[in-house]
């Protein structure tokens, strides 16, 4: 069905806050939670034409949402072969992202550095080439010491080799996700913000809206894309989402001379991901958890994880050591049990869209964004086959069970 078709089947309010808040209100595309995922979608959508609203419990990008609390990497290689559909496509996409959303979204594509430190994992870098270049990653090569130390001084003296992503870049979150969602609502969606929802609505097998604080709202379609807060919504409509929640630390310096460090920096043996901005403060992430809130509100940091990750930065770039941390947050992630997100619908549930779940979301945003909405046009999406949510059926419910109970 065409975005065209669909807006012909819904009896449409006035496009603004003030008629949508009523009680009952009727839109085309509900789209539950604003983050960068989610607001890409209703950018796309609004663009295509379709009349959208976003319900986002706070306001857009601020703690504790994931795209609030991103470091802001931008690296589209290593995807799983699932996900590599959308990597081509967002790579194509982020050169030319700021002007299209008329935005600075301090993107720089300074390139990627992952580092080997002996040579077992010089080795593996040589493998990682060979299985990327067969997913269609041709710029990736491995480089010697050699090359390295010319691409970035300063790097640890036990460094031996890397693997060298010159399209590989980073943006800032924050200013990512506001610029999509001030594109979608110049293409007229409406932003609902500070608004919980509270319950989706189902008639037999099909969504037909949400509860939400400000009301009931009907739609014709549902976006599910809430991130940590998706289990809860799900479990409104009988459905258990193999989903359970993430901390994950990012850390900042004192501002360093701008331009020391210009590509990310990773490694095979270190927890890592390093990058400079352009005020010269470094920002330091790498998968590092601290524990999530009983209620998954809120959260508490590891203060032996925040001296493992700020460690790890001046092992591999002693320009680090020079600094000090000043700053130290955490975002809530979704975390789906095989690793992989959940974007597309159910076949036996009609009305509904999950995207949530990804590993890479910032970097895939503007790739998942036009995919859903091409998806709930009913244009061809290859890029989501192999990411159904119908796959949640074939999980063994023993292991759903133990994923759900386990201690992070």
């Amino acid at each position: 069905m065409s975005v065209q078709a669909i807006c012909a089947t819904v009896n449409l309010v006035k496009a603004n806050s003030e008629s949508l808040s009523h009680p009952a209100a009727s839109v085309e595309v509900l789209v539950i939670g604003g983050g960068v995922i989610g607001s890409s979608i209703a950018y796309h959508l609004a663009q295509q034409g379709c009349k959208v609203l976003v319900v986002e419990r706070n306001e857009v990008a601020v703690e504790p949402a994931a795209s609030w609390a991103s470091a802001g990497g931008i690296r589209l290689w290593e995807q799983d072969p699932p996900e590599v559909g959308l990597a081509h496509a967002a790579i194509a996409r982020w050169p030319t992202l700021a002007d299209e959303l008329g935005a600075d979204l301090q993107y720089r594509q300074g390139g990627h550095l992952l580092l080997a430190e002996n040579g077992v994992e010089a080795e593996h870098l040589r493998t990682v080439v060979r299985s990327q270049h067969e997913l269609g990653f041709a710029d990736l090569a491995f480089v010697d010491r050699e090359a390295l130390f010319s691409l970035v001084p300063g790097l640890g003296e036990q460094v031996v080799a890397g693997l060298w992503s010159p399209t590989s870049g980073q943006a800032d979150p924050r200013l990512t996700t506001r610029a999509f969602a001030s594109a979608a609502q110049r293409y007229g969606a409406v932003y609902w913000t500070g608004t919980e929802c509270l319950a989706l609505q189902r008639v037999t097998n099909r969504i037909v809206g949400a509860q939400t604080g400000r009301g009931l709202v009907q739609a014709e379609h549902v976006v599910l894309t809430a991130g940590a807060w998706s289990r809860e919504l799900a479990t409104s409509i009988g459905i258990q989402l193999p989903l359970r929640v993430h901390v994950l630390q990012v850390l900042l310096s004192t501002p360093a001379p701008p331009g020391i460090l210009t590509p990310v920096l990773s490694a095979v043996g270190r927890a890592l991901s390093l990058k400079q901005q352009a005020d010269g403060a470094f920002v330091l992430g790498g998968g590092w958890l601290g524990d999530p809130s009983p209620d998954n509100r809120s959260y508490s940091l590891r203060e032996e994880n925040r001296a493992g990750n700020w460690e790890n930065a001046c092992a591999l770039f002693g320009p680090v050591r020079q600094q000090q941390c000043i700053g130290a947050w955490g975002g809530l992630q979704a975390h789906i049990l095989d690793d992989l997100p959940l974007i597309g619908s159910f076949s036996e549930l009609g009305g509904l869209t999950l995207a949530l779940g990804s590993w890479y979301g910032f970097a895939l945003s503007p790739a998942i964004g036009k995919s859903v909405a091409d998806h709930i046009a009913g244009r061809p999406a290859p890029e989501l086959a192999r990411l159904s949510p119908d796959r949640i059926a074939r999980f063994d419910p023993d292991q759903v069970a133990a994923f759900l109970a386990a201690s992070i």
